[in-house]
């Protein structure tokens, strides 16, 4: 990919969307694209913190352990999406960790170089903190509706959320992890999930080939996610 391409995709990210073009272009040389596997680790829950990333392609699990050794998928970062770089301001360690499902391609960003910028123009910053705070609403509102929802609600959110991502089949979505990931993402069980997702099939919402997922009523299905 080339830089004024990256630099395109980089600015469709809340932290980068008030950067300069000068400045931006600036930073694109101190990063390094890079490719993992299946399975691998970019970095582990409690390790020192020194960069971010920007997923190309390919999916990322953000997992967390509990004391008992128990996994909770957090998040599912999916191509296009930046993740770790509230660490970037708050320094010390990664609180969760970064693991790849499937081949993976991700851009790594320093935090030292995007911290000198900032340090360097107060405006920039004031920018970026604005445009981060819309977003950490948005998270907190997601958090209570998810709280208060059914399964059923909860699922076909979660399926108009993949939908707005879907650039190459309009209409279809993919599911982007293994159902017991995607269950504990959402706060459900693997088995609730499938049970919903087969309702959903059965009332003609949703026609399922696979991992693929055809919405075959949006109407309906929006009002299931508002039920």
């Amino acid at each position: 990919m080339e830089l004024s391409d990256l630099a395109a995709r980089l600015r469709q990210q809340p932290i980068f969307s008030a950067w300069p073009p000068a400045l931006l272009n600036a930073l694109l040389p101190s990063t390094h694209m890079e490719d993992w596997e299946d399975g691998a680790l970019l970095f582990v829950e409690q390790s020192p913190a020194a960069d971010f990333f920007w997923l190309e392609s390919g999916v990322v699990e953000l997992v967390s352990s509990s004391a008992e050794g128990k996994e909770k998928v957090i998040e599912i970062m999916q191509a296009g999406d930046l993740f770790a770089e509230g660490v970037a301001f708050m320094g010390g360690r990664y609180p969760v960790s970064a693991r790849c499902s499937g081949a993976v391609r991700v851009l790594r960003i320093p935090f030292a170089p995007v911290v000198a910028t900032l340090d360097a123009s107060p405006q920039l910053m004031r920018r970026i903190l604005a445009q981060l705070s819309m977003r950490l609403h948005f998270l907190v509102k997601e958090l209570r509706q998810f709280s208060v929802q059914s399964a059923d609600a909860r699922v076909a959110n979660y399926l108009l959320e993949l939908g707005q991502t879907a650039e190459a089949r309009p209409g279809w979505v993919t599911l982007p992890a293994k159902k017991a990931t995607i269950a504990g993402r959402i706060g459900i069980t693997p088995e609730t999930l499938s049970r919903v997702l087969r309702r959903l099939r059965e009332a003609g919402i949703i026609a399922i080939e696979g991992r693929h997922l055809r919405i075959l009523d949006m109407d309906i299905l929006k009002q299931r996610a508002c039920g």
